[in-house]
């Protein structure tokens, strides 16, 4: 993938403190030692790394945006500045980004293949959630093209339907309008491999003023799960999953009480259509994985 098809994908970046030159070189290098074996895969293990750069350096300006990657890390001291302010409050890490092992193991599905397989999926594991829902079409991309609801697809144009899951453009995310008995609200999951084995940022972030309540979980299968839950001015509320599972998929499931994701206008309901709880359940389902 190209710094302009890349650049297209995630939008303008604020500035970053991070030496990012330095980490594409780093990146490279790794890549091309990868190649030998893994020629595939290791394609785009840098664009990965770059992907894993710009998007701990962003900073979203609303929290219901839809991103590419993964959030800020969390805050460690730095020996660079030995007066002023704290460095911890000030400097943030990169962590590594890792291959997860079945991305190594090959036998890969392709994107398509896993699109398909995970539309049925999610679409099995929220109707056992909330049988009394109907799932409603509320997704358009690109323009022009309908998606039906929870259809999984790629949100970069031209799509690549024939790489492999662990290939960064394989990022999948599905929507769709729930329409209950109180109302419409919606229900959105983005997936990729879990590139960064943590969840970020953690409960004890402090840039997150619209977030109401935040825990950090076990899952029943050993998966890393944070939960969220945030309240907007205009009384927009939202509940939201994320989960690295042990096989190496990252998932993050959301549910507003508004009729689309990030919707600005329109009727609200007393409450998101889908509890914490609820979408923990559906992102634990054994057949939400990109390794099947």
């Amino acid at each position: 993938m190209d710094k302009q098809l890349f650049d297209d994908a995630i939008g303008e970046v604020p500035p970053s403190t991070v030496d990012v030159d330095a980490v594409i070189v780093r990146g490279r290098r790794a890549a091309r030692l990868r190649r030998v074996t893994h020629p595939t895969v290791a394609a785009g293990v840098a664009v990965v790394l770059l992907t894993g750069v710009v998007a701990y350096s962003m900073t979203p300006a609303d929290d219901r945006d839809v991103t590419v990657g993964t959030a800020p890390p969390s805050s460690r001291p730095s020996t660079a500045h030995p007066s002023g302010p704290d460095p911890a409050d000030t400097v943030t890490s990169i962590p590594t980004p890792v291959l997860p092992p079945r991305c190594e193991e090959g036998d890969l599905d392709t994107v398509a293949e896993a699109a398909v397989r995970l539309t049925q999926a999610a679409t099995n594991a929220v109707r056992e959630q909330r049988p009394d829902v109907q799932l409603v079409a509320n997704a358009t991309f690109p323009a022009g093209t309908p998606r039906g609801p929870l259809e999984f697809y790629q949100t970069v144009e031209p799509a690549y339907p024939d790489v492999s899951v662990c290939d960064v453009r394989a990022t999948l995310h599905a929507w769709a309008t729930a329409r209950t008995p109180l109302g419409d609200g919606n229900i959105g999951f983005e997936t990729s491999p879990a590139f960064f084995p943590t969840l970020n940022p953690p409960c004890k972030a402090k840039d997150t003023p619209d977030r109401i309540d935040c825990a950090e979980l076990t899952g029943p299968h050993g998966e890393k799960i944070l939960t969220e839950a945030f309240e907007y001015e205009r009384g927009t509320r939202k509940h939201q999953v994320r989960i690295i599972r042990a096989d190496g998929t990252s998932l993050r499931i959301h549910s507003e009480n508004v009729a689309t994701t990030g919707g600005s206008d329109g009727p609200t309901t007393p409450a998101p259509p889908f509890t914490v709880e609820q979408l923990i359940a559906i992102g634990a389902d054994p057949a939400l994985t990109l390794f099947p």
